[in-house]
């Protein structure tokens, strides 16, 4: 997936890897990206 400038997380997976590779998608190429997660 390629020009990724947002993720929202409606939940958080368990594993922090799997969190980091998520929110990993913004921000490629030295471009700005943003992850917001939604925690209740």
């Amino acid at each position: 997936m390629n020009n990724i400038s947002h993720v929202i997380n409606y939940d958080i997976p368990q594993n922090y890897d799997d969190y980091i590779h998520r929110i990993g998608r913004t921000g490629r190429a030295g471009k700005r990206g943003y992850a917001l997660t939604f925690v209740e």
